[in-house]
C-alpha cells in the first residue's frame, strides 16, 4: 500500500512516508529513504541507504523540524518493503489547519476502517495522559498496599503480645521498663515491613525496566521526588498503625497477669 495524498497545495504538503511494520514486541517500522527525505521531521537516512528502521517510540514524540528526532539518523534496514505490512503513514505539512484537515480526510479515504488520523503531537499527548492515569493508579495501589500491610502487622503484633503476656508480665515484675518491651515489639513488626518494602520496590523497578525495554524499547527513567514522598508517607502510616497497638502491651502485661497465672 502506498499513499500519495491529494494534489498538494503549494507550500502546504511536504510529503508522505509509509511505515512498514516489522516485529511485534516491540514493533518497529521500516521506511523507504526516497520517502523519508520528504518528511524530514521524523529523521533522515545515512548516505547511500535505500531503507532504514525507525524505533517504535516514534509516536511518543512531539515532532517538528526543530526537535531532536528531526536530526536522528536511523540505522539501515536490509529487508524488502513489499513483504512487510503497512503499520502507518506519516504525512508532513506546513502545520496550517487547512492542510492538516485535508490530509486527515485523504488518510481516512485511503485507509477506511482504521483508527482516525491524528497529529503526532496529539498521539503523544494521549500517551502522556494514559501514562499519568497509570501512575496515579499505581500510587493508589501502592499506598493502599502499605496501609493494608500495616494493619496486618498490627493484628499480628496484638496476637503476639497476647500469646506472650505472661513472659512480658514477668519481665515487667523484674524491672524491665515498659518502653523496652514496646521497642522489642516495634522492631519485630517494623523490620519485616521495611525489608519487604525495599525488596518490593527493587523488584518493581526491575519489572518495569524489563517491561519497557521488551514492549516499548524504552529505558526506565528514575522516579521523581513525588514517588519517594508517597512511599515515605505510606510507610509512616503503616508504622503509625503498628504504634497504635502499643497501649495493648501495658494493659495485658501488668503485674496482676503474672500473679493470676
Amino acid at each position: 500500500a502506498r499513499f500519495t495524498g491529494p494534489a498538494p497545495v503549494p507550500g502546504s504538503l511536504t510529503g508522505a512516508t509509509v511505515l512498514h511494520q516489522i516485529g511485534d514486541l516491540p514493533p518497529r517500522y521500516v521506511v523507504s529513504c526516497s520517502e523519508l527525505i520528504h518528511t524530514p521531521s521524523i529523521g533522515r537516512c545515512p548516505p547511500g541507504v535505500a531503507a532504514v528502521t525507525i524505533a517504535a517510540n516514534l509516536f511518543l514524540n512531539d515532532v517538528n523540524s526543530q526537535t531532536r528526532l528531526a536530526t536522528t539518523t536511523w540505522p539501515p534496514a536490509a529487508v524488502a518493503l513489499q513483504d512487510l505490512p503497512v503499520g502507518g503513514v506519516v504525512v508532513e505539512t506546513d502545520g496550517k489547519k487547512g492542510a492538516v484537515e485535508r490530509e486527515r480526510t485523504a488518510l481516512e479515504l485511503a485507509f477506511p476502517g482504521q483508527a482516525p488520523p491524528a497529529r503526532l503531537s496529539e498521539i503523544s499527548a494521549q500517551k502522556n495522559r494514559q501514562t499519568l492515569e497509570l501512575q496515579q493508579l499505581t500510587n493508589v495501589v501502592m499506598v493502599v498496599s502499605l496501609v493494608v500491610a500495616g494493619c496486618s502487622l498490627a493484628v499480628s503484633v496484638t496476637g503476639g503480645v497476647t500469646e506472650r503476656k505472661r513472659p512480658f508480665s514477668l519481665l515487667r515484675l523484674t524491672g524491665v521498663p515498659l518502653g523496652v518491651l514496646r521497642r522489642v515489639v516495634a522492631v519485630e513488626a517494623a523490620a519485616p515491613l521495611l525489608v519487604i518494602s525495599v525488596v518490593a520496590i527493587a523488584m518493581g523497578f526491575l519489572s518495569a525496566g524489563l517491561f519497557l525495554r521488551a514492549q516499548l524499547g524504552e529505558s526506565l527513567q528514575p522516579p521523581g521526588l513525588g514517588f519517594y514522598v508517597l512511599v515515605t508517607a505510606g510507610l509512616a502510616a503503616s508504622l503509625a498503625i503498628i504504634a497504635s497497638t502499643f497501649p495493648v502491651i501495658e494493659r495485658i502485661t501488668g503485674p496482676e497477669v503474672a500473679r493470676n497465672e
